[in-house]
Parts: C-alpha cells; sequence; structure tokens
C-alpha cells in the first residue's frame, strides 16, 4: 500500500538522493497522504536534485510559509521536519551563492 511505497522511497533515497524521479514520485506519495509539509519538501528535493536551485529555493520557502500558516492557526508542527526544511534552506541558498559566484 502507499506507506509501504513511501518507505521504500525514502530508503532508496538514502541512497541515490539526485533522483529527481523518486523525489517527484515521493512528493506526490505524500500529497495522497495528506502530509503536506513533507510533499513541499519533496518537491523541492526534486529541484536540488534537477540543480534547479532557485526554484528549489522556492519550494523550501512555501514550506516556511505553510509551517507559519500553521503555527498561527494553532496546527501541530513537526519541529524535526520544521528542522530539515531550515537546514535545507540554508544549504540551497549556500550553493545558489556559490553558482553565482562562478559565473
Amino acid at each position: 500500500g502507499l506507506p509501504e511505497a513511501v518507505q521504500a522511497l525514502q530508503l532508496w533515497l538514502g541512497d541515490h538522493a539526485r533522483d529527481a524521479q523518486a523525489w517527484q514520485l515521493l512528493s506526490g506519495l505524500y500529497t495522497a497522504q495528506g502530509l503536506t509539509l513533507r510533499a513541499i519538501r519533496a518537491s523541492a528535493e526534486n529541484q536540488v536534485a534537477l540543480l534547479d536551485y532557485t526554484a528549489a529555493l522556492d519550494r523550501f520557502k512555501a514550506a516556511q510559509e505553510w509551517l507559519r500558516g500553521q503555527s498561527a492557526s494553532g496546527g501541530a508542527i513537526d519541529h524535526v521536519d520544521a528542522s530539515i526544511i531550515d537546514t535545507r534552506q540554508r544549504q540551497v541558498e549556500a550553493l545558489l551563492k556559490a553558482q553565482a559566484l562562478e559565473r
């Protein structure tokens, strides 16, 4: 079922983080499970795998906005996911800066 497919993809991506199609598929599975924050993050990781750091940063910022909305409405926040998103956003910002310096 869905949980097994998610788990299999998570394991795969642990060793194949640059598999853009796997990230895209995982994003869709998270969406189907109603896991919006994880779906947005997987979408961002898909963009990182495609080396589109601008699009990835946009998705990470969308995740931050979603978190702010959840917090404002008193919704539950997964602090582990929030921390991962913060860290990945900073890493992608650094990659974007490095990319700009190379040009």
